[in-house]
């Protein structure tokens, strides 16, 4: 009888230990992070007698090796590692860039760089996220598992099982507030026709917001929708201001004289 119950309990706290293991592996699987990139409404071809023909030439990846390996563990995590995106982040970059132009008509987007009057190239300095969690939250949720573990116990050794086992349930399944601090920073160059630089700028863009999350979920796509992409978005809006700036710079300088003038 002593061996029964005793294979009993074990085979209870088998079921809910069986059950957490599958939550904590349950993200292995995780679909490839691709940018759902907002779209813009600004009109930047307002006030310009002439839109230009513009070429993306390459996006270079300087980014940090702690935002292409996503370091950290828990409490400080870096994401999403280049392994996590469906595309290189220099391409998810590029896209994001060819929608930022063709949307607010800034340029007229050209396939070829022979058919452009400018070529525009960009350095990804910087892209990613960092997710930040209080350690002294967690006390909370397993105190509570700890808490049901002892009352659903039928003696010392029972209890004492069920504590640490629902405490480790509770700490894994329920949500607690997260940080999140998203960057993007970019260097962009244009050159004209004749690959004379025209204008060089870099911009940062930053986002940061609250998440409550659970330690076994998985939500890396919607954090980088929420957070990463409004990021990008601020660093492209700061370039792209610049830019057209210099473009209507450039045009005021390199105007043809009409043929009255003297």
């Amino acid at each position: 009888m002593i061996r029964s119950s005793s294979l009993g309990r074990r085979l209870e706290l088998m079921g809910p230990a069986f059950v957490l293991a599958l939550m904590l592996l349950g993200g292995c699987g995780s679909p490839k992070i691709v940018l759902h990139y907002p779209s813009e409404s600004i009109d930047f071809s307002q006030g310009t007698s002439h839109i230009p023909t513009l070429f993306i030439d390459k996006v270079t990846d300087m980014r940090p090796v702690e935002q292409r390996t996503g370091q950290g563990h828990f409490f400080t995590i870096r994401y999403p590692k280049d392994s996590a995106w469906a595309q290189p982040a220099a391409e998810v970059y590029g896209q994001a860039l060819a929608q930022d132009l063709a949307q607010t008509q800034l340029v007229e987007l050209v396939p070829f760089p022979g058919q452009a009057e400018f070529v525009l190239s960009a350095d990804l300095l910087s892209m990613g996220s960092t997710m930040q969690r209080s350690p002294s939250s967690y006390f909370v949720t397993a105190a509570v598992g700890i808490g049901l573990g002892m009352a659903l116990g039928d003696d010392a050794s029972g209890r004492a099982g069920r504590a640490l086992l629902f405490g480790a349930l509770s700490t894994a399944a329920i949500p607690m507030p997260t940080r999140h601090h998203a960057e993007a920073e970019v260097r962009m160059t244009l050159r004209d026709a004749d690959g004379k630089i025209v204008w060089q700028e870099s911009c940062y863009g930053e986002y940061e917001g609250r998440k409550s999350l659970a330690p076994a979920a998985r939500e890396d796509q919607e954090l980088v929708d929420r957070f990463l992409a409004r990021a990008i978005k601020r660093a492209d809006g700061c370039l792209l201001g610049q830019l057209r700036q210099a473009l209507l710079k450039y045009e005021v300088e390199h105007a043809t004289p009409s043929a009255g003038a003297q």
